[in-house]
């Protein structure tokens, strides 16, 4: 059995990517398959003012998120929630979701999610 190594990671440090499915959307990959993560994944997410990204859907994956900057309208199964800093969400297995920045400035949150591929089926 070997022992697993404690990782600290600065997301300044980390490249933002462009996520394909969404427009003016960012994400930083803090804690993955590269840390030794056995359990979950840590990702930070920037949208950008106008930014969006479309309804969609994780069979199996929970998501835990946490807001650090900014406001945003999440639309969870159908509800939309204006959102903002300090404000935690859970998002069950196969529920629709979708963001929008429709705000000034940007907005920075943190999604952790369950370790493995993470299906994303994008809805019309």
């Amino acid at each position: 059995m070997s022992k697993k190594r404690p990782v600290v990671v600065n997301s300044d440090n980390v490249k933002m990517k462009n996520v394909d499915k969404g427009e003016d959307v960012f994400i930083q990959r803090l804690i993955a398959e590269d840390e030794d993560a056995e359990n979950c994944f840590m990702r930070k997410f920037t949208i950008e003012p106008g930014g969006s990204m479309p309804d969609h859907e994780h069979e199996e994956t929970d998501h835990v998120q946490y807001v650090l900057k900014g406001k945003m309208n999440v639309n969870i199964d159908g509800t939309t929630h204006v959102v903002e800093r300090g404000d935690s969400l859970y998002i069950p297995p196969d529920t629709p979701h979708s963001y929008e920045n429709p705000y000034d400035d940007e907005i920075k949150f943190i999604c952790i999610v369950p370790r493995g591929d993470i299906k994303t089926e994008i809805l019309k």
